[in-house]
């Protein structure tokens, strides 16, 4: 169950990447605060599944094998990924006019090196290497990361639920976040009620 919620967040990640990508050039007036909104929310979500897996999974997995590869990977996209959230930061405090030219660059500085990343980890964290482990301890590696997710702001979770083709969305969902960041969520690939949706230019 792990290496499946594993495996589905980085899908969360490229779609959201995607979606960032696509719609950059595409912003109309008075949409930029939304779209840089997104943005961070994205950036935030992505820091804390990197933060999480640095400090809880890692330590744990490097017990059996190494991990050296994965934390390399990490540090080749995170300097791209910090100059995209300054930019769009400055944006959303009113310190920066919004430019599409510069925010689809910004993106593509790290998006092809952090879509491999998300495709290389996936073996590093399967089943079959899990199996390896203590049960009693994975279960606590896996708990002690679950805290982690759930510490994570409302506005990172509604990120994950927007991005897949889910039937409902939890209740804490939508009295939470969306009615607070209504405007953020146009940009994502899915609804709250899971329907596919796009950007309308």
């Amino acid at each position: 169950m792990f290496s499946i919620a594993m495996a589905l967040a980085r899908n969360v990640f490229i779609r959201g990447l995607n979606s960032l990508h696509y719609n950059a050039p595409l912003i109309k007036p008075g949409d930029e605060i939304s779209f840089v909104g997104y943005a961070l929310v994205w950036v935030e979500a992505m820091h804390s599944h990197h933060e999480g897996e640095e400090k809880i999974v890692f330590p744990f997995l490097q017990t059996k094998f190494d991990m050296g590869a994965n934390l390399a990977q990490h540090e080749a996209f995170l300097n791209e990924v910090n100059k995209f959230e300054e930019h769009v930061k400055e944006v959303f405090n009113g310190e920066a006019e919004y430019d599409r030219t510069k925010t689809r660059a910004l993106i593509e500085a790290f998006g092809d090196i952090l879509v491999q990343h998300l495709h290389d980890e996936i073996p590093t964290l399967s089943p079959e290497r899990l199996s390896q482990y203590d049960k009693k301890e994975l279960e606590a590696m896996v708990h002690a990361h679950f805290a982690h997710v759930r510490a994570q702001t409302l506005a990172a979770a509604v990120m994950f639920v927007t991005h897949h083709d889910f039937n409902a969305v939890p209740t804490w969902a939508y009295h939470n976040t969306f009615l607070r960041h209504t405007s953020y969520w146009q940009f994502a690939p899915f609804t709250r009620y899971g329907e596919p949706q796009k950007y309308i230019v």
